[in-house]
């Protein structure tokens, strides 16, 4: 009886030892499950299930993958997803480049326009001018000679004359907006 009782008491010590290294063997890890064993450490990547059974150290339902291959894998996966941000992100550069390129373009148009425009204002206003000069210097000499009828003229003409560039300078600078 004493032989069964020490016997008994080797083997209960055996498997709460053999349980406790058991359950010592997984860790978990961001949501992985690491197994230590024989052979190095695995990854559970399916869901851990661990046994009701002490000494045993439970299933995994899912694939079982060597650590080191699950590296390779997620350092392969990281490698992808940096070459399609860089080519990402070259696309981007290539159509800034574009926008770039045609913004400049329309910066460059737009300047000539607006020289154009103020030089046709500046021509009109010069033609305006002359055609008043030419008009007034056109009178008949009867007209012109009542010093005081003359003196209303040109004063008129000025008149005319500073209206006509008032008004085309004012255009000259709204253009510019």
């Amino acid at each position: 009886m004493k032989t069964l009782i020490v016997t008994v008491a080797i083997i209960l010590a055996f498997f709460l030892s053999g349980s406790s290294s058991v359950q010592c063997q997984t860790q978990m890890f961001e949501g992985y499950t690491l197994i230590r064993g024989s052979s190095g450490t695995l990854v559970c990547l399916g869901r851990w299930v661990p046994s009701r059974d002490v000494a045993l150290p439970g299933t995994c339902e899912g694939q079982v993958v060597d650590i080191n291959q699950l590296s390779a894998i997620s350092s392969r996966v990281t490698a992808d997803r940096l070459e399609q941000v860089v080519s990402a992100l070259v696309s981007l550069d290539q159509k800034l480049a574009l926008s770039n390129d045609q913004l400049r373009q329309l910066i460059d148009a737009t300047l000539k326009t607006q020289t154009s425009i103020d030089q046709q204002v500046r021509q009109v206003s010069d033609l305006l001018s002359e055609a008043i000069t030419a008009r007034f210097n056109a009178l008949p000499k009867e007209i012109l000679a009542n010093d005081a009828f003359k003196k209303e003229l040109d004063k008129l003409k000025e008149d005319i004359l500073k209206e006509v560039e008032k008004y085309y300078s004012k255009q000259q600078s709204q253009s510019r907006k």
